[in-house]
């Protein structure tokens, strides 16, 4: 099964590292459909079309319809919460623009600095603006409220999953993550060790990823910014299953190597196909059944 994948994954990455950017991205808008009932048949049309249709997969006016129809969904779901639903109209912008002038370097350009500063971003909040998150208070609340990491939670921080409730049915009572209620239980130190580590880890790869891709140059530079932010989709899709983000920053991603990187193009889509097993097989709470 792996072999085929990877077989595939390999034939996928024969082609060039543009018109594999922009098949992931509009793999991503068939796989994690966006939009209401009006808007999603039509994103859903262009990007079949795109894919079986090499004449319109380079057709500026497609990703500049995309573009407005992603910039619309966001309009009418406003205030959206999901950050990469506005990164997705930044990008598709940037493809029409690429498309329209011919130019491979207003892509490349583009993918590097919207990655730089999507991880920037995320570094001004964290350090600057949230007052829960250097305390680890962020990742212990999500860890206990969010049912999607009770599997992870039991497996890796070996929690009974009544434990979970029980804290759960507590801390939801205070939504804004005080944890310093009279009768809150004890919360294991395991789960607080993996709340301190989830944190270091995400400070460290959000400022890793944002320093390497912002600053100017190739090089050497090249593969640290490839190697990253495929640890980091490895890594952080395999807990937080918003694979429509992952995926989208894997056909930036790829949209930046040169054509001798066939070994990184190979990568990312390995990584993208990984994330749909993410989705697909719930591994966490297979290993904690």
């Amino acid at each position: 099964m792996f072999s085929r994948l990877f077989d595939t994954a390999r034939s996928a990455a024969s082609f060039t590292a543009i018109d594999l950017a922009l098949r992931l991205t509009l793999l991503d808008l068939l796989l994690r459909p966006v939009g209401n009932w009006l808007i999603r048949p039509l994103v859903l049309g262009l990007a079949v079309a795109g894919l079986i249709n090499v004449a319109w997969l380079r057709q500026p006016l497609v990703w500049l319809v995309l573009a407005v129809l992603l910039a619309l969904r966001v309009y009418l779901d406003w205030p959206l919460a999901d950050n990469h639903a506005y990164l997705l109209v930044y990008w598709c912008l940037a493809v029409a623009l690429a498309c329209c002038y011919a130019d491979r370097q207003i892509l490349i350009s583009n993918a590097r600095l919207l990655i730089g500063l999507v991880f920037a971003f995320a570094c001004v909040w964290k350090f600057a603006v949230s007052g829960d998150y250097m305390n680890a208070s962020f990742f212990k609340f999500i860890f206990i409220v969010d049912p999607r990491f009770e599997g992870f939670v039991q497996v890796v921080a070996n929690i009974d999953l009544e434990v979970l409730e029980r804290l759960r049915e507590h801390v939801e009572q205070h939504r804004d993550g005080e944890f310093s209620v009279p009768d809150l239980p004890e919360i294991p130190a395991a789960l607080t060790y993996l709340a301190v580590a989830a944190t270091i880890w995400n400070l460290f790869i959000n400022a890793a990823l944002a320093l390497t891709f912002l600053w100017p140059g190739g090089g050497r530079l090249v593969a640290v910014r490839h190697g990253l932010l495929l640890s980091y989709c490895v890594v952080t899709y395999a807990i937080a299953t918003v694979d429509g983000f992952g995926w989208l920053l894997l056909a930036m991603g790829v949209a930046l190597c040169g054509a001798e990187q066939r070994r990184w193009r190979v990568a990312y889509v390995s990584v993208f196909v990984l994330i749909l097993f993410y989705r697909e097989v719930p591994w966490a709470q297979l290993l904690s059944a």
